[in-house]
């Protein structure tokens, strides 16, 4: 997993969490968090909470919550 991964990722999928992330690249939450916060630190992605509504929560959870990365750079 590489900046540019996550990015192309990113900019091809849409909005996905962190989780989605680490999992499409077979790697730990914590380095895609990392990894995250360098593109939101660019000014490229930035983090939004999930809604019951979103595609990535079912909304049965009430104490879920999870955040949504966006790519935002060109």
């Amino acid at each position: 997993m590489t900046l540019s991964a996550i990015r192309d990722f990113l900019r091809e999928r849409g909005p996905a969490s962190v989780g989605d992330i680490a999992r499409h690249f077979g790697s730990d939450t914590v380095m895609a968090e990392t990894m995250i916060d360098e593109w939101i630190r660019r000014g490229m992605v930035e983090k939004k909470a999930a809604d019951s509504f979103s595609h990535v929560c079912c909304g049965k959870c009430s104490a879920h919550r999870s955040d949504i990365c966006h790519w935002i750079g060109a």
